[in-house]
């Protein structure tokens, strides 16, 4: 796979409930890789993030690309997308922080982007490049925002999802990708361009 021009060029919350069981997907299986279409502004929680832990958000090399995906790779991916679903008790912001919006590491309770970030931090623990792991922001079916982990690879980039327990290729999901991270920094973020027909309205 050829390395994507985008990776050169470098939302609000909802319930999130885990489903049980996952099923591994196919280390030889490949998927077209999200479409970049320009800059675009940081979510609220990302910047205020950013702000908190400038360390976490300083902007690093993005020359190597896209990580080689290897079976020890592909199972960090389960196990931790498993792992912290089961760990994370699901809670909004509002309901537990009283603010409408607040990124964080989840203490035992978080949201979807605490979710995402609790699983970021434990990849890069186990030796995942930062640049290979991303915030992404999707819309539902029911039109709510909702927060994912883009797992950025050389065989296609797969999502890290607590509303679902698999780890399925980006397009393999039912959701609208709307905009992620860039692989330099998450106080930069960039449009996606997903113009896949995925619900149609029924009468």
């Amino acid at each position: 796979m050829n390395k994507r021009l985008w990776w050169l060029a470098a939302l609000l919350a909802s319930l999130c409930v885990g489903a049980a069981d996952a099923d591994a997907f196919e280390l030889q299986r490949t998927h077209q890789p999200l479409v970049i279409k320009g800059s675009t502004k940081t979510p609220i929680g990302a910047r205020q993030f950013c702000a908190a832990r400038p360390d976490e958000c300083a902007p690093i090399d993005t020359t190597p690309g896209p990580v080689a995906l290897t079976a020890a790779l592909r199972d960090d991916l389960i196990e931790v997308n498993q792992a912290l679903n089961q760990q994370v008790v699901a809670v909004t912001d509002q309901d537990y922080y009283q603010q409408r919006e607040f990124w964080t590491y989840p203490d035992g309770f978080g949201d979807c982007e605490d979710f995402a970030l609790a699983k970021r931090r434990e990849l890069l623990q186990r030796g995942w490049p930062a640049t290979s792991l991303l915030m992404a922001m999707v819309r539902q079916r029911n039109g709510e925002a909702h927060a994912v982990l883009i797992a950025v690879t050389d065989a296609g980039d797969f999502v890290l999802d607590n509303l679902v327990a698999d780890v399925l290729g980006w397009d393999e999901t039912s959701y609208k990708f709307i905009k992620m991270q860039t692989p330099a920094t998450m106080d930069k973020w960039v449009d996606i361009a997903d113009d896949r027909v995925l619900w149609v309205a029924s009468n």
